[in-house]
């Protein structure tokens, strides 16, 4: 009984050292932790711990780069990449000062904005290498969905930028992410739905209260993403994390309820048709045209079919409105046909991800220098 409670006592000190530990470093966090992660910037985005200190919260459009940025990131799905962007935020070659005026400007999201490429390696960055003669602009972060693509457009042109033409890259996550967690209101801003997007607001809630906490969490879950990219040749099946799945499935699958989306499939369907159509309405007044590009993820290829709701949706959309439809899907498949779903994976995508690789941004970029 004695030893009891001996360690009994050990134990509530060492609990209560953890709490007054944890809690000093949450005053601590609250009132500095933006200046520490500036003043260790440059140490940060040298080492294997990549922050986001280049993707700011808009008060407009909701999020975007950081302009002028030149941030070396070691921990790529595939090793170093660097990101930079020019004077307006849009990721570019690193130095780059651009106008307002631009021939093609690519809206989109992760997808459009390279991820994990250096820039000359992404479709945008090779196909801008080819068109030396354009203006090229790279409009696509991270998360975009069609909601931000019109409030980003909108912004732009308001503050006196040109566009002759824009590419938008139509995401499969496209329906969950306006369905789920994004609103737009009448004047054009972009905010937060409140009944499913709890986990977007705790986290935009961490990086504005507590940025070293937000920091070292973000660090955690890269490298176990890091962690789940081992070699190619040890691979035999991809392991997609569940989020991933919810944003795939509504494609091939025949139920029009969803127990994650807000919506139903056919109202989250017509609530982006309803967007874009706005979008076009808004390029139309600017003197811009439009065209729209489909491609699959890699469980469209594994569990979808050539003809997928998704390309019929915005194949519908385009015949009318676009200057071209290009539809991805049937190469993939092909490819697949030729070989198997493993073999297209391993080739064009970052395995345990849904993202193109080096191969897939290529096989994007030679069909837009075609096609433009």
């Amino acid at each position: 009984m004695y030893y009891l409670k001996i360690l009994f006592f050990f134990f509530k000190k060492f609990f209560l050292i953890i709490l007054i530990t944890f809690g000093l470093s949450l005053i601590i966090d609250f009132f500095f932790g933006r200046t520490i992660l500036k003043g260790l910037d440059n140490f940060l985005v040298k080492t294997e711990f990549y922050g986001r200190l280049m993707r700011i919260d808009h008060p407009v459009y909701h999020h975007s780069f950081l302009p002028n940025i030149n941030y070396k990131n070691n921990r790529g799905f595939e090793g170093k990449y660097t990101i930079c962007t020019d004077n307006h935020g849009f990721r570019s070659e690193c130095g780059k000062i651009s106008g307002k005026v631009f021939d093609i400007g690519f809206m989109g999201d992760s997808f459009v904005e390279g991820t994990s490429e250096n820039y000359e390696n992404t479709f945008v960055g090779i196909f801008s290498k080819s068109k030396k003669n354009m203006k090229i602009a790279n409009l696509g972060i991270s998360s975009y969905a069609p909601s931000i693509y019109y409030s980003k457009l909108k912004y732009l042109y308001e503050n006196g930028f040109k566009f002759n033409h824009i590419i938008f890259f139509i995401d499969i996550s496209d329906l969950y992410d306006d369905s789920v967690l994004y609103k737009l209101s009448e004047n054009g801003l972009v905010s937060e739905r409140d009944v499913k997007g709890k986990g977007m607001k705790r986290r935009r809630f961490l990086r504005s209260n507590f940025p070293l906490t937000n920091y070292y969490m973000f660090v955690i879950k890269k490298n176990n993403q890091i962690k789940n990219s081992s070699p190619v040749v040890e691979k035999i099946t991809p392991s997609f994390n569940k989020k991933a799945a919810v944003k795939a499935e509504w494609t091939y699958n025949e139920s029009d309820n969803h127990p994650e989306y807000n919506l139903s499939i056919s109202d989250s369907q017509n609530l982006i048709l309803k967007t874009m159509n706005k979008t076009y309405d808004l390029l139309k007044v600017n003197g811009t045209e439009m065209s729209v590009v489909v491609y699959p993820w890699p469980q469209q290829i594994k569990n979808d079919i050539l003809n997928s709701k998704h390309v019929n949706m915005w194949e519908r959309v385009c015949l009318n409105k676009c200057k071209k439809f290009l539809n991805f899907f049937p190469f993939f498949f092909e490819e697949k046909n030729k070989t198997s779903f493993l073999e297209v994976y391993k080739k064009y995508y970052y395995w345990n991800d849904i993202h193109f690789n080096a191969a897939g941004n290529k096989v994007i970029a030679e069909k837009l220098i075609k096609e433009f």
